[in-house]
């Protein structure tokens, strides 16, 4: 972990949500002066880092977790913060279930969002997933090639998480470009760099601390995924990041960065934008161009293909080919999605063990 970084407290676990081996050590760090990171190894699916700044007896929050009792855990082990310095505001760094469904515990507060982060927070509503947890249940006993494969993954994934009893709530401040939110004379200063990952993705910046939140503009160790994009506006927010000299970032998913880190995630994006593209003018659909991208020799032989979840690069090949023009048989959004988790669970059987852990078990929790 980040050597400015000091563990003070966390879960006695000795393995991930997943059953991993963690990467490095969960729960809550210092960083610099009242700045706080909550972050979860290994930052697969839901392992969300959060934040925390103290100011001056009052906090913000930078996201809450993808169910109730996560969320929970998180304000428990901060408790002697929070305590003296009461979260105050909630900033959503973007629309994704994974930071923002915890919102509830603090109804009532200041909830802060992009404009466009706002508009997609009914994309997807926790009932929808508890329903898809249930057809997934369902299509593991399916006897029909792929569909049972779709429902491991499916179901594993969801796993460690609780999505009943979760009600919607929207942040009820809503900013476009830029937003500085000034408590307790300490400057946190909101960037609006999507569409990107999502359509309304924001960066918080820590002037005073030199600590960046960067939300899911920036994995670290793990594939990064870009639901909306272009890939152009995901690297101009990378480089945002390296812009700020930050000397601490706190990623959306894994380890605390450096700026060599950030670099690496640009290299990720141009490497795989180019190979797709290549195959493109060459008539390959996006899953089979993406399975020809992770399968090829130039990919396995970069550092990339260590990083865990490999096959979200089929949703990303998805965005960038709508992004260039490609026209496909377009299902409704949800259908969509679920139509790309299935192909994503074929490819990630062709990975092996970096792919997402639920696909490689048999049954949950085994």
């Amino acid at each position: 972990m980040h050597g400015a970084a000091e563990w003070l407290v966390g879960p006695d676990r000795n393995l991930t949500r997943f059953g991993e081996l963690p990467r490095y050590r969960e729960g809550l760090y210092r960083l610099r002066g009242g700045t706080y990171a909550w972050m979860v190894p290994n930052g697969s699916w839901g392992e969300t880092n959060l934040g925390l700044v103290s100011c001056g007896g009052r906090s913000v929050l930078i996201d809450t977790a993808w169910d109730l009792r996560f969320t929970r855990e998180f304000l428990a082990a901060a408790h002697a913060i929070v305590e003296k310095s009461p979260v105050e505001c909630v900033v959503n760094t973007h629309a994704d279930g994974d930071h923002c469904w915890g919102n509830q515990l603090f109804a009532g507060r200041t909830i802060i969002g992009s404009h466009r982060c706002i508009a997609q927070m009914d994309h997807l509503r926790p009932r929808a997933l508890e329903a898809l947890r249930v057809a997934a249940r369902l299509a593991r006993r399916l006897p029909v090639e792929g569909v049972a494969e779709f429902g491991r993954y499916v179901e594993n994934m969801f796993e460690p998480y609780t999505f009943r009893g979760i009600e919607l709530v929207k942040p009820t401040d809503g900013f476009s470009g830029e937003k500085t939110l000034t408590l307790g004379g300490v400057d946190i200063v909101l960037r609006e760099v999507g569409p990107a990952h999502t359509d309304g993705d924001v960066v918080a910046w820590v002037p005073s601390e030199r600590v960046a939140y960067a939300g899911d503009t920036l994995f670290v160790g793990v594939t990064p995924v870009m639901w909306a994009g272009p890939v152009e506006n995901l690297l101009s927010g990378l480089r945002h990041l390296l812009s700020l000299d930050a000397d601490v970032i706190v990623p959306g998913h894994g380890p605390l960065a450096t700026r060599e880190d950030v670099q690496h995630v640009i290299d990720y994006w141009d490497f795989v934008h180019e190979a797709l593209q290549t195959r493109s003018r060459f008539g390959m659909p996006p899953t089979e161009a993406a399975r020809s991208v992770l399968l090829d020799r130039a990919f396995q032989s970069t550092g990339f293909a260590r990083w865990g979840s490999p096959e979200r690069l089929v949703t990303s090949a998805h965005t960038m080919y709508r992004n260039w023009g490609y026209l496909e048989r377009r299902l409704p959004e949800k259908l969509a999605n679920v139509d790309l988790l299935r192909r994503q669970a074929r490819i990630a059987l062709l990975m092996g063990s970096n792919a997402t852990t639920g696909c490689a078990k048999s049954s949950p929790g085994s």
